[in-house]
């Protein structure tokens, strides 16, 4: 993974600066011994990511407000297995298919040549598919799940695993102004976070407000058992994050300092031990109370904050880089944070704050701070305008992809499933008595006074005997 090209095979004049493959589809050999058809890391890889798959679950079943948190399970379990059949029934083709289209997709490719791509592959759509799920659990129709699963890992993040990672795409081996450029993006922030985030958003937007009365949650909805699920959710999702950008052994014999599963893991390490810090202490300062369940959530969220900012990088930052970009990200984490939740978007898990904002960041900051490999050449700034070229080129035919998915089914009415349509009348019908509001603002604002819903049994008896309405 993250393969360096063999550059015997250009020219000396015909050289790239440096192209960063992310593509696991080899079959070289590594001191006497085929390392094509299934390598250790690549078992690390799948297990960790699954174990983050079941992370998502735990942290949705803590912080998302359903009538019954075995939606929440259903809806994961038939998900993956639609993300498995999905993609190595289609996308594996596209993503790292032998032969291209001028750079925009693979075929002809068959995955029993490559298993070290297959998995590598579907950790990646395993995880996007995961976080799109973190927006839209609890609230669509089936069929819109399934379709979009189905689209997301068998069409458009194929795609981009081949436009980025795959050696023949076109965003990873280009000519900007005269110079060969290739898009660094080691941790998948192109790929993964951003895509999915992205899509995600556009889905709630869709949904628009949501509106729960207390007397529909059922003793299956936020029992007292989920915060504790929640933190070990949160800690296996860190745990897949820092499995899936471990190197491959052909990248490491073939690259100095040979030690970069050492690197890999302290860079992540520290990112999130700063995340985590950095968000207890603004909120020591700003707030002077952490005893709250969505505080202590919002902490570790900006831990993995942190390791999304230098994914993009991770393998060639210094530690001081590492710490520097991951504490600056979670500073912009712990605002947009609240200023999400004041809005009408339901991001329970605050995907936004630390994915969406987190990526863009990540993209940016290793051509402007990294001083290895192509960043450091004299055609810097125009390795920096491509970086920018193709973080704009995904926000847009990703935000392009959504906006037509959720449209097609708004359309066909299979957007929302039947408990969340009757939420949706009854907000549209309290809005008529309220006052006029803007299109990102609440039925019911929320501030830091307000209580909230949280796991426990007496929170919520309190609240079904208040009869309240909450968003």
């Amino acid at each position: 993974m993250n393969l360096s090209l063999d550059y015997e095979q250009f020219d000396d004049d015909n050289k790239y600066d440096f192209v960063d493959e992310r593509n696991v589809f080899y079959n070289y050999t590594l001191n006497g011994t085929d390392i094509g058809y299934g390598h250790i890391n690549s078992y690390i890889r799948i297990t960790f990511v699954l174990l983050l798959r079941l992370g998502f679950v735990l942290v949705q079943m803590g912080t998302v407000p359903v009538e019954n948190v075995y939606r929440i399970s259903f809806f994961n379990i038939f998900e993956i297995g639609n993300v498995i059949m999905s993609y190595f029934l289609i996308g594996h083709m596209l993503s790292f298919g032998k032969s291209t289209y001028k750079g925009w997709l693979g075929y002809s490719y068959n995955f029993s040549y490559n298993l070290d791509g297959a998995l590598y592959g579907l950790c990646a759509c395993l995880i996007g598919s995961s976080q799109i799920s973190c927006f839209l659990v609890g609230r669509v129709h089936l069929a819109c799940s399934v379709f979009t699963t189905l689209l997301y890992c068998s069409w458009y993040q194929p795609f981009l695993i081949h436009w980025i990672w795959s050696t023949n795409g076109w965003m990873n081996k280009s000519k900007l102004m005269g110079s060969k450029v290739s898009v660094k993006d080691y941790g998948g922030n192109l790929v993964i976070h951003l895509s999915s985030s992205i899509i995600g958003t556009i889905g709630s937007l869709f949904l628009g407000r949501r509106l729960i009365k207390m007397d529909d949650l059922d003793e299956h909805s936020l029992g007292r058992e989920h915060s504790g699920n929640t933190m070990v959710g949160l800690v296996f999702i860190v745990l897949g994050y820092i499995a899936f950008n471990l190197p491959t052994p052909f990248f490491e014999a073939n690259r100095k300092p040979h030690n970069y599963v050492g690197v890999i893991l302290t860079n992540n390490l520290i990112a999130f031990g700063a995340g985590i810090l950095i968000v207890c202490l603004l909120h020591l300062i700003i707030f002077r109370s952490i005893y709250n369940y969505w505080i202590i959530v919002r902490c570790f969220q900006g831990g993995i904050a942190g390791i999304i900012s230098i994914a993009a990088a991770v393998d060639i930052y210094t530690y001081l880089e590492s710490l520097g970009i991951s504490a600056i990200t979670s500073i912009f984490f712990f605002f947009f944070s609240i200023l999400i939740h004041n809005t009408a978007l339901e991001d329970y898990c605050n995907l936004i704050s630390s994915h969406l904002i987190g990526s863009i960041i990540a993209v940016m900051a290793c051509p402007l701070l990294a001083n290895k490999q192509n960043f450091e050449t004299k055609f810097r700034k125009v390795h920096i305008l491509w970086q920018f070229i193709c973080l704009c080129v995904v926000i847009a035919i990703t935000t392009v992809f959504a906006w037509f998915v959720f449209l097609i089914f708004a359309l066909c009415k299979l957007l929302r499933n039947k408990h969340e349509v009757l939420n949706h009348r009854r907000a549209v019908m309290i809005k008529r008595y309220l006052p006029k509001k803007g299109l990102l603002e609440r039925l019911f604002m929320i501030d830091s006074k307000t209580d909230h819903i949280e796991p426990g049994e007496e929170k919520r008896k309190q609240y079904m005997v208040d009869k309240q309405t909450f968003t």
